[in-house]
């Protein structure tokens, strides 16, 4: 199959673990959501402390696997400036934000959020450069205006995996439109139709819904399902800033919001915890298939840490359980997606 020229470009591959073709390979994929590296983190990035937002769990993103988070901050040099004097729903950080990223093993991000214009052109465009300058790779915004946005695949042990971004809404007007991903029916059908054939698993990471309820409106539910009908093996959703449940529709995983990681947000107990999910990919020489599905109880934080006290845990996983049409179970501690309800 001959892939559209501005697909190549986005490919990122990794020789790890090289296997005979007849043998099955093997690979993990961890999805975590909101990473706000402005306001108090910008401020410890911009003194040099580059290691302070995952420096509690850079160990367990293993650099073998794949690791995407919704970047909710741009990354830009606002002469020291992490959050706006007047507006504190307007922040940002510094380009060092990227580096932190990659000492982190984060692979891919999602720019395509509410916050993707916040410091307005400048902003948008040190984002994508601070990005770029460390190899990451990012799908929902772009540095011109662009009729589609370029999703970003990674190929690791032969195994193929897209990313595509959507956002809801964007909070501040201005000339950006064609530079970051809206939602668009029109569009995320031919996105997915360029990129679906080229990639083993589709993911579609959607920014958008109300803040801090537990389930979507019928909105965001119509949206979520339509990316999953438009072709996404994996849905996984952002800007609630709280856990909610997981949907299986169609054939499609919908992990409708994965809460908070690197955000702190005191003032409620559930935008305090948060949700990664991991991939667990197996394909042999027909076809690559979603093995299994570990859930991964968090704290979200300023610092990020998983948890470990099982009570914790299985706090978390309560939550997702009520709100969701899939069961759960729980082996040595750990917990899965099994069937569906």
């Amino acid at each position: 199959m001959r892939l559209p020229s501005w697909l190549l470009v986005l490919i990122v591959t990794s020789g790890l673990c090289a296997q005979d073709s007849d043998s099955s390979r093997a690979l993990n994929v961890l999805l975590f959501g909101d990473v706000n590296l402005g306001r108090s983190v910008g401020q410890e990035l911009v003194k040099g402390n580059v290691d302070f937002p995952f420096g509690r769990v850079r160990d367990s993103l293993s650099a073998e696997s794949i690791v995407f988070v919704n970047l909710e901050s741009q990354l830009t040099d606002q002469g020291g400036e992490t959050q706006h004097p007047k507006y504190n729903l307007i922040f940002c950080g510094p380009p060092a934000g990227a580096e932190a990223l990659r000492r982190a093993n984060i692979s891919v991000v999602s720019t395509a959020n509410n916050h993707a214009y916040d410091y307005r052109m400048k902003g948008l465009r040190e984002t994508i450069q601070s990005l770029r300058s460390r190899g990451l790779l990012f799908t929902g915004t772009s540095e011109d205006s662009v009729s589609t946005f370029p999703p970003a695949i990674v190929e690791r042990n032969g195994i193929r995996v897209g990313f595509v971004a959507y956002t809801q809404f964007v909070n501040i007007p201005g000339p950006w439109s064609g530079r970051i991903s809206l939602f668009d029916e029109a569009r995320v059908r031919s996105e997915m139709e360029s990129v679906r054939p080229a990639v083993d698993l589709l993911i579609a990471s959607f920014h958008g819904g109300e803040e801090y309820m537990d389930r979507p409106n019928g909105k965001t539910q119509y949206q979520l399902r339509f990316l999953a009908d438009a072709g996404a093996d994996i849905v996984v959703g952002h800007h609630p800033h709280v856990v909610q449940g997981i949907e299986y529709y169609n054939g499609t995983y919908i992990f409708r919001s994965l809460g908070n990681f690197v955000f702190y947000q005191p003032q409620l107990e559930w935008t305090q915890k948060g949700l990664g999910v991991e991939l667990q990919l197996r394909k042999d020489s027909q076809q690559a298939e979603i093995a299994r599905i570990r859930l991964i109880p968090l704290q979200a934080a300023l610092q990020p840490y998983l948890l470990h006290d099982h009570t914790e845990k299985q706090t978390v996983i309560d939550r997702v359980v009520k709100l969701s049409n899939v069961e759960i179970i729980e082996e040595t501690g750990n917990y899965f997606v099994n069937s569906i309800k």
